[in-house]
């Protein structure tokens, strides 16, 4: 039965006005049992309210916990979820239907699964490698080894790509039972460990890989960086290309994606990346600014004072502090310890 519990009202046009708000507030209602009305969905977007993926999001959330729901339809610029269960851990498959991200998909579902009473195994049919989302070789090779520092638990891959417009992506998941509960702790980043390129393509020429490889190795021998290169060639719907970058330091985890188009040159596609890893390690900072914002979720629901440093205080960052807020009992600051080094620090 839906919760009796006066639900948390969430204005959607907040902040960074997108689909995070709406995310964020389905994890935490969730693992805490709270409803909440969200009103004013995507209000200032070109294509206001739910959009596929938002919707695909609501419906995983809604099955871990046997959520109520109202509102939840292509379009609606309001949405009121009720838990009706605590988190169910098991076996799910959820398919978006379009080339909606499954890695925004994925990060919905778990923090709520990671903290449930047993292991789960997860899989999300959709795009793995879209614009204005993290590839699916950043969701495995960044965000589930930073989130790790909090106790939870996840490995997975992906076995077919889905770039835009077709999707048809796979990424599976197994996630653990939370076990031992750390707190977030990555201030200095000290010395880079490894630096990893994925080059990622699907039905394209050899020669496409090649050019992206022997970019990002010169780019990187230009800089005294050694890079290790990973040639991941995969199925799909159409054809598509991606390179991700992936930085472990001894106290710091990156990184960076650039996705091939049409009329897009896949040095192009190369270089952009290496750049992207360069200005941020020229910063010092521990992670990289879009990290930083999906740090706060597993922080927030794990007791203790959590601290990283990021390039920038990101309106997604501000964004995600004020909706974890309205859930659980929040403090915060952001401290700028230089022009493009901020420390911030959660505690809940």
């Amino acid at each position: 039965m839906p919760s009796a519990t006066t639900p948390i009202q969430i204005d959607g046009s907040y902040g960074e006005g997108g689909g995070q708000i709406i995310r964020t507030s389905l994890s935490l209602s969730a693992i805490t049992g709270q409803p909440f009305e969200i009103t004013n969905i995507r209000a200032g977007r070109s294509k206001p309210g739910l959009q596929p993926q938002h919707l695909a999001a609501v419906r995983a959330a809604q099955i871990i916990c046997c959520a109520h729901l109202e509102g939840d339809s292509i379009g609606s610029t309001r949405l009121a979820f009720s838990p009706g269960t605590p988190v169910q851990p098991g076996t799910y498959r959820f398919e978006i239907g379009t080339a909606g991200a499954a890695t925004l998909v994925a990060q919905t579902v778990l923090c709520p699964l990671g903290l449930a009473n047993g292991d789960s195994e997860v899989t999300i049919v959709g795009g793995t490698h879209v614009p204005h989302a993290p590839p699916a070789d950043y969701l495995l090779g960044s965000y589930i080894p930073a989130i790790r520092a909090t106790g939870l638990e996840a490995c997975g891959d992906y076995s077919r790509a889905g770039f835009f417009p077709k999707g048809g992506g796979e990424i599976r998941l197994a996630i653990r039972a939370r076990a031992r509960p750390g707190a977030v702790a990555m201030t200095e980043r000290g010395a880079l460990r490894s630096l990893t390129a994925f080059i990622v393509t699907s039905e394209l020429p050899d020669h496409v890989f090649d050019r992206g490889a022997s970019t990002v190795d010169g780019y990187m021998k230009g800089i005294g960086r050694r890079v290790d290169i990973e040639r991941r060639e995969k199925p799909s719907l159409g054809p598509g290309a991606a390179v991700v970058l992936s930085a472990e330091c001894e106290n710091g985890l990156a990184g960076f994606s650039s996705l091939g188009e049409r009329g897009k040159p896949m040095e192009k596609v190369a270089e952009q990346a290496c750049r992207d890893f360069l200005a941020w390690w020229k910063t010092g900072a521990a992670v990289d600014e879009h990290l930083s914002d999906q740090l706060v979720l597993p922080a927030v629901l794990t007791p203790g004072e959590h601290r990283w440093t990021t390039p920038m205080v990101t309106e997604h960052l501000r964004t995600a502090v004020w909706v974890a807020g309205k859930f659980v009992p929040l403090e915060y600051d952001f401290e700028e310890q230089a022009p493009d080094v901020h420390l911030v620090r959660l505690r809940s």
